[in-house]
């Protein structure tokens, strides 16, 4: 899916560029934009570590993508109180409102996805 994306927006960047380099700004916002929610554990390059919250972070997000952004079955797998899990979201960005009422499925805003933290 990524790769092929990302391979079509390249061709596509490569067709219509009229300079001999492609930067970052040539390609699609939704390329431009993405963020993988893997997170690098264990590397021998230090570049590649992220700080423990951005860790939290992204897998808190990555679980709720899991179960169809149902918060409640979220806060069961992760194993904390409901009310910790809206506080963290509310601090990613998550509105209280996406998604409706306890244990309905709502989405994650573009921000929320993306985060702050590059990588």
């Amino acid at each position: 899916g990524n790769v092929r994306e990302l391979a079509n927006a390249m061709e596509r960047v490569a067709a219509l560029s009229v300079y001999e380099q492609v930067t970052v700004a040539d390609l699609p916002e939704k390329v431009q934009r993405y963020q993988s929610s893997h997170v690098v554990v264990a590397s021998h390059d230090s570049t590649d570590l992220v700080p423990l919250e951005e860790v939290e972070r992204r897998y808190i997000l990555r679980v709720l993508e899991a179960v169809s952004f149902n918060r409640t079955r979220a806060a069961s797998i992760l194993r904390v109180d409901r009310k910790t899990l809206y506080s963290k979201l509310k601090s990613y960005g998550v509105k209280a409102d996406e998604g409706g009422r306890d244990g309905d499925e709502g989405g994650l805003s573009g921000e929320a996805r993306r985060g702050s933290t590059p990588g």
